[in-house]
């Protein structure tokens, strides 16, 4: 049995129109995401959830929930499930809808450990059906275990392949332009596309969330600042200089680094664009931050789902006219002179301690 079903977020249409369209071209099921990250953390729910619900359910296609892991450890992982079956339950979901942990950044030491802790603290709050969304490359990579999950169903993400290498998957994300143009899946067992949306909303007490130490697995090459670091003592740790590290991190006061930031620590300065995504970042604050678009910086950095960036990830910023690479021996008044601004506004809007101290292959916002 391939059945297809589709999965849906604030980048999609909320009206019941759409859903009747989408079923109209052969969707069976819709998974909707509710939220990203923890009460405590980004605090992210979609805004379109509650309407995008309602619709699909108006039209008859069984809904299914997803929360955009962000969580960096088991008691993390916690919170972050607490959060998800919160709002579950603020938008009425009753206690048989099929609950997915969407855990695709690795960002915990023990993916599968912090994974397997949110599905089963969101069961011990009252839903009976839970399971997860991720990679192919995560499952035959080792980073999850697809064995480890029980009978929960795994939903596998893999494009432009024959064969996911999984043989106990329960339904393939094939594409990312299919019905509707949008991420489009087989589902193999009808857990996706059967479930009635009956039973009763939970009303087990949810626990408010945990103090907890957010230290994860960060991607290759960079460095999570952690209490008492100095920019110079981290250059230090990987040889380098707290300048070099100023540059590529585009850090206007050397003496501004705040625990849990993310810093890129290896390479050198480079004449592109860049930004590295911090926690908490949407792809929209970035693009809104610098000055381009969401179209803009996935063309230039070729991102398949608008939806997913990762703590560390290199962000090619383009062309855009609201920024400028520091170049050996440019001054901050000279580059405010040459875009028609002063060097007084370039030191407020990127943060700068001192108007004579910038690097080459700093990003100056302008």
């Amino acid at each position: 049995m391939r059945t297809p079903f589709i999965d849906v977020s604030s980048y999609q249409e909320d009206t019941k129109e759409f859903f009747q369209a989408a079923k109209n071209q052969g969707a069976r099921g819709v998974v909707v995401k509710l939220t990203e990250g923890s009460e405590d953390g980004s605090n992210y729910v979609n805004p379109k959830a509650a309407n995008q619900i309602r619709n699909a359910l108006a039209v008859g296609l069984p809904v299914s929930c997803y929360h955009f892991a962000r969580y960096t450890s088991v008691p993390d992982a916690q919170n972050e499930a607490r959060f998800f079956v919160k709002i579950a339950r603020q938008m009425g979901m009753y206690d048989d809808t099929l609950m997915i942990s969407d855990a695709e950044v690795h960002s915990a030491a023990d993916y599968q450990a912090a994974t397997l802790a949110f599905l089963q603290e969101v069961e011990a709050l009252g839903y009976k059906r839970t399971g997860v969304y991720s990679m192919k490359s995560f499952f035959t990579g080792g980073i999850l275990n697809s064995q480890g999950f029980g009978n929960r169903p795994k939903w596998v993400a893999g494009y432009s392949v024959t064969s996911l290498g999984i043989d106990n998957a329960a339904a393939w994300q094939f594409t990312d332009n299919g019905i509707m143009g949008i991420d489009t899946s087989y589902d193999f067992t009808g857990a996706f596309t059967t479930n009635g949306n009956g039973g009763s909303v939970p009303t087990v007490e949810v626990p408010k969330p945990q103090p907890v130490q957010h230290v994860g697995h960060p991607a290759t090459g960079t460095y999570t600042v952690q209490p008492g670091d100095t920019l110079s003592g981290i250059a230090a740790k990987f040889g380098t200089t707290y300048q070099t590290l100023a540059a590529i991190n585009g850090i206007g006061d050397p003496n501004r680094i705040w625990p849990g930031q993310v810093l890129k620590v290896t390479g050198k300065a480079s004449s592109q664009n860049t930004y590295y995504v911090q926690a908490g970042d949407t792809l929209s604050g970035i693009a809104a931050k610098f000055g381009t678009t969401v179209s803009a910086l996935v063309q230039a950095n070729g991102i398949s789902n608008p939806n997913v960036i990762y703590v560390g990830q290199k962000i090619i910023l383009g062309g855009s006219s609201s920024v400028y690479t520091v170049k050996s021996g440019d001054k901050l008044s000279g580059i405010a002179s040459a875009h028609g601004t002063t060097w007084q506004d370039l030191v407020k809007k990127n943060g700068i301690a001192d108007p004579n101290v910038i690097y080459p292959g700093q990003t100056i916002r302008l």
